[in-house]
């Protein structure tokens, strides 16, 4: 099956309907809790994490293909057992290097989220023929490069449903609820924020899940697995249409279009924020006149 830039993106969006799409709202919410930039900052290190997994294999595809089928299930367990020591470590509020925790005890540290990221393109291995079909690329292509590009779009495209619901979290008015502010909790000589428990509890989660369902293997998508195939399959048909180049185009022409209007909204939000000039006081004289 050919496939290009465009067949790769839509084939990542499609995940969306697999398995493996059970650790994505979870894993969202398990650092959504702070401003909108940072929620768009900290998915933009989940993308990380979830290229990190993902480019590998398209730069060695040969190799590393094997290697992940055939041992994925380590790969998952090693995978779960670090997203719980890192949930546990988060509920008891164990300080991490400055450079990995966050300072605003307003959700998951930045290990967290980037091994989140990384945890999601393990289980996104468990997809359909679309990633197959990029490996294939990967593999027998002659340029390592064109292989890691193709992942690279592909992670974009799982990455994307997380990356439209941090540029909309805002506007659905949950960062400015009180209930969201990281208040602090204490018992005895233990203290911490309960956003932080939260996220850890959600991280904890998302491990014991991937141990019982091997990696969301065991789960069912929305779709089932031959209605998937068809799907994914009726799609990067229809992708194949369209050349690499002006599918770089028209990712470019979005892309712009949506930091224009995220700098827009956040200069609109900042002026809504700012206090207005407070009156001079009225002089005994002007209230006589």
């Amino acid at each position: 099956m050919e496939i290009g830039y465009a067949g790769a993106f839509l084939g990542g969006v499609l995940t969306l309907l697999s398995p493996c799409s059970a650790l994505l709202l979870p894993a969202f919410f398990a650092y959504a809790f702070s401003t909108r930039t940072s929620l768009v900052a900290r998915t933009a290190l989940f993308y990380a994490g979830l290229g990190s997994t993902l480019l590998p294999l398209g730069i060695f595809a040969g190799a590393m293909g094997s290697l992940v089928t055939v041992h994925r299930n380590l790969l998952v367990t090693g995978a779960a057992a670090l997203v719980i020591l890192l949930g546990v470590l988060q509920i008891l509020g164990i300080r991490m290097p400055a450079l990995l925790r966050n300072t605003t005890q307003a959700g998951s540290s930045r290990l967290s989220v980037f091994v989140l990221g990384a945890v999601y393109g393990v289980a996104g291995v468990c997809t359909g023929p679309i990633l197959g079909s990029v490996l294939t690329v990967a593999a027998v292509g002659s340029s390592a490069v064109y292989g890691a590009v193709l992942l690279a779009i592909y992670a974009l495209g799982m990455a994307l449903p997380l990356f439209v619901l941090a540029l909309f979290w805002d506007r659905m008015g949950i960062t400015r609820r009180r209930w969201l502010r990281p208040r602090p909790v204490s018992i005895g000589r233990w203290s911490n924020s309960w956003i932080m428990v939260i996220s850890g509890i959600l991280s904890v989660a998302i491990g014991i899940l991937l141990l019982l369902t091997d990696g969301t293997a065991g789960l069912g998508g929305v779709l089932s697995v031959g209605d998937q195939f068809r799907l994914e399959s009726s799609v990067s048909a229809g992708a194949a249409g369209m050349s690499n180049t002006v599918f770089a185009l028209i990712a470019l022409a979005v892309l712009a279009a949506a930091a224009v209007l995220f700098l827009k909204n956040q200069r609109n939000t900042n002026q809504s924020r700012t206090p207005g000039p407070v009156p001079d006081r009225v002089r005994p004289s002007d209230k006589d006149s």
